[in-house]
């Protein structure tokens, strides 16, 4: 077995206008609307983290963090994985 870590950080500046907007309008009459999303966090750290454990050539467990971090928004998720070829 080998065991794989795997790790990243990185920095992200949002330029602009932070709070996300898109112009619409409904095809059927035509009235126009504008909808926003949730504004970015201008500044934030990227943080990944995580490893790959291989059990033999055509078996691979792995298993990953991901984080979004920002002075008062926080994004985390975990994902997992098993790869098996045949």
């Amino acid at each position: 077995m080998v065991l794989t870590p795997r790790a990243s950080a990185a920095w992200q500046h949002a330029f602009g206008p932070i709070t996300p907007t898109a112009a619409l309008a409904f095809e059927a009459n035509g009235a126009p609307f504008t909808v926003s999303g949730v504004p970015l966090a201008t500044d934030a750290a990227l943080v990944q983290a995580g490893f790959d454990l291989h059990f033999n050539t055509r078996m691979t467990l792995g298993l990953y963090y991901f984080g979004e971090l920002a002075g008062h928004v926080q994004d985390n998720s975990v994902q997992g994985n098993l790869r098996w070829r045949f």
